[in-house]
C-alpha cells in the first residue's frame, strides 16, 4: 500500500501526474492524503481520499501544523508500506517524519535539491534536507542531484527521473510565442523584508523599459497582496494585478511572456522548459543546474535587475531539458513497481 501526502498547490501539481497514471494502472494499490498546510487552497480540483484538517492554535503556523500533522497522520498510514512525499514544505517533512516514526519507508518526490543555505530558501531546505536522512527512495530530478546526495551518503535508493511538473506542463500543449510582457510574482518569507526595494528597482525598469508590460501575479495571501499595493503605489509602478490564479492560467501568461521576474522555484523549472528566462530574485537557487539564460540570479537589493533584464533574448529559447522531457511520472511508476505490487 502506497500512501500520497500532499499538503500545498505546488505539491499537489508535482504529484498530480503521478496519481493519474496510478488511476489508470490497478497494481499499486494507493491512498491520497491531503494536509490542510493552506487554508485558503480551492478544493474544486483538487483529488484525494483523506483530508487531514489543521486547526490553527498557534501564532507561529509552522509549530501547528508541524505538530498536529504528528499527531494524527499515523492512523491513515500505519497500513502503508510506502509513504510517498513530495518536495520540502512543512506538510512533506511532517509527513515524512510520521512515517519514519511509523516504521513506514519514506519515498522522497523531487529529492537532492541544495542550496546549502539554511536561511534560504527557509524553512525549505532545511526541511528537504532532513527528509534526505530518513527516506527510503530519493526520486531526484537531475544526475546532479543524485551525486549530492551520494556525497552526503544518504540512506536509501537513488533514482534521477526528472521533474513531474515538467508531465503537467507538456500536457496542456502549449504554443509558445515572443511577447512583450514582463511577469512578477514574490512570495518568500525571507524576501518580505526586501519587498519595498524591489518595488523601487521595479519602478526604475519601468522607466528604462517602456516598451514592456508588467503584470504582477498576486500570491493568495492577503496580507501579502495589501503591503504589495501600497508599495506600488507609492512608487507609482505601472503594473497590473492579476489575482491569484491557476497553473494553467499561469503558464498561458508564461507562454506569450518577455521574461518572469520572480522568487519562485517551480517557476524556474516551467520557464526554462517552455523556452522563457527567468530572473531569479532570491539570494540562493537549488535549480543551478539551469544554465544562462534561462535563468539569472538577482540577489537582494537587486540593483543591478536592469542590466539583467537585457540579457534576455529577444527570441523564445529552445526547450532546457535539465530535468527531463515530461515524461517522469511514468518511469517513477515504474520504480514503485518493484517495491510495491
Amino acid at each position: 500500500m502506497l500512501s500520497i501526502i500532499y499538503g500545498t498547490r505546488p505539491e499537489y501539481l508535482k504529484i498530480l501526474p503521478i496519481i493519474l497514471l496510478l488511476q489508470k494502472d490497478n497494481t499499486i494499490p494507493y491512498s491520497v492524503i491531503r494536509i490542510l498546510q493552506h487554508e485558503n487552497l480551492d478544493e474544486s480540483d483538487l483529488l484525494y481520499d483523506t483530508k487531514l484538517e489543521i486547526i490553527s492554535n498557534s501564532d507561529n503556523r509552522l509549530d501547528t501544523l508541524g505538530s498536529q500533522i504528528l499527531e494524527k497522520l499515523g492512523p491513515f498510514i500505519q497500513t502503508s508500506n510506502y509513504v510517498l512525499v513530495q518536495g520540502d514544505t512543512a506538510a512533506a517533512f511532517y509527513a515524512a517524519l510520521s512515517a519514519f516514526q511509523n516504521m513506514v519507508k519514506v519515498i522522497h518526490l523531487e529529492a537532492g535539491l541544495r542550496t546549502y543555505n539554511i536561511e534560504n530558501p527557509y524553512p525549505e531546505e532545511g526541511y528537504r534536507q532532513m527528509i534526505s536522512r530518513i527516506a527510503s527512495i530519493h526520486l531526484t530530478p537531475n544526475e546532479v542531484n543524485s551525486d549530492l546526495l551520494r556525497k552526503e551518503k544518504v540512506f536509501g535508493e537513488i533514482y534521477t527521473v526528472g521533474n513531474t511538473i515538467l508531465d503537467l506542463v507538456k500536457s496542456y500543449n502549449l504554443d509558445v510565442r515572443d511577447g512583450n510582457s514582463i511577469l512578477i510574482t514574490f512570495h518568500r518569507r525571507e524576501n518580505y523584508k526586501y519587498l519595498e526595494v524591489f518595488i523601487e528597482r521595479l519602478s526604475e525598469c519601468m522607466n528604462i523599459y517602456t516598451d514592456k508590460v508588467f503584470y504582477w501575479i498576486l500570491h493568495p495571501n492577503k496580507n501579502l497582496q495589501a503591503r504589495v499595493k501600497e508599495l506600488v503605489t507609492k512608487y507609482n509602478c505601472k503594473v497590473t494585478f492579476i489575482e491569484p490564479c491557476s497553473h494553467k492560467e499561469f503558464l498561458d501568461l508564461a507562454r506569450v511572456c518577455f521574461c518572469i521576474l520572480t522568487d519562485s522555484g517551480g517557476i524556474q523549472e516551467e520557464a526554462s522548459f517552455l523556452g522563457k528566462c527567468s530572473i531569479v530574485l532570491r539570494s540562493d537557487t537549488e535549480r543551478d543546474q539551469i544554465p544562462f539564460p534561462y535563468i539569472q540570479l538577482c540577489r537582494p537589493p537587486y540593483n543591478n535587475i536592469t542590466e539583467l533584464i537585457k540579457n534576455i533574448p529577444t527570441k523564445v529559447l529552445t526547450q532546457c531539458l535539465i530535468y527531463g522531457n515530461g515524461n517522469s511520472a511514468l518511469k517513477i511508476i515504474d520504480i514503485i513497481k518493484n517495491y510495491i505490487s
